[in-house]
Formats: C-alpha cells, sequence, structure tokens
C-alpha cells in the first residue's frame, strides 16, 4: 500500500529496500525509466482518461487540479484520481549486484513491511 506521503516516482540516488531473492535489501537506485499514469477526470463533462505524466501540467498529487494535454494539443483542467508508478528502476545493493525491477518491488528504505507472503502460521513477519 503507497503512503499519503510517497512521491509518484522515485528518483535516481534514493535509498530504497529491494525485493530480492524473496527478500527486502538495502539498495540505491542507478537509472530509472520513468513512467508515471495519471487517471483524470475532466472537469467540463466528467469523462475519464488515463494518460501519462509528461501530458498533465501541475502537481502529481491525487486531487490535484490540473491541465491534461488532449489529441489536438489543446490543454484542458481535470482532476488527478489515481496515479500509478510503471517505472522500470536498476538498483545496485550493497555487494554491487545490480537488478531492474518494477515500482511494486521497491520501497523507501525505513518503511516497514507486512505482506501475506513473508507470514508464518498468520503471524506477520517485520521486514525492515
Amino acid at each position: 500500500m503507497k503512503a499519503l506521503d510517497e512521491p509518484p516516482y522515485l528518483t535516481v540516488g534514493t535509498d530504497v529496500s529491494a525485493k530480492y531473492r524473496g527478500a527486502f535489501c538495502e539498495a540505491k537506485i542507478k537509472t530509472a525509466k520513468r513512467l508515471v499514469k495519471v487517471k483524470v477526470t475532466f472537469r467540463h463533462d466528467s469523462s475519464t482518461v488515463e494518460v501519462q505524466d509528461d501530458h498533465i501540467k501541475g502537481p502529481l498529487k491525487v486531487g490535484a487540479i490540473v491541465e491534461v494535454k488532449n489529441l489536438d494539443g489543446a490543454y484542458q483542467e481535470a482532476v488527478i484520481n489515481k496515479l500509478t508508478d510503471a517505472s522500470w528502476y536498476t538498483v545496485v545493493f550493497d555487494d554491487g549486484d545490480e537488478k531492474t525491477l518494477r515500482r511494486s518491488s521497491l520501497c523507501l528504505k525505513g518503511e516497514r513491511h507486512f505482506a501475506e507472503s513473508e507470514t508464518r502460521g498468520g503471524v506477520f513477519l517485520l521486514i525492515q
């Protein structure tokens, strides 16, 4: 689950915990191929569409009023409903290994993880 204060995408140099062979390990983002999908509702007709973040003018935050570039290049006012980070991140682990992962396999360093796949007998294991 995404924290409310979490950024819509991660930047190069960010310290993260990255999933590696079933466990989360400390790593640093080396490269990022950014792709943020933004679901918006247009204010003039209440229609909904999903666009990439490079078609948005304004803050990338749920609930923000932004301008969205349409097919003819004009901008229309809309409200952001949902942000999805579909970026690919290459991370470097402490031992020098590199791996390219989706955002779902990363979390900001220091966050606590409770994952169903990491339980034993109904007791959650805490991974930091």
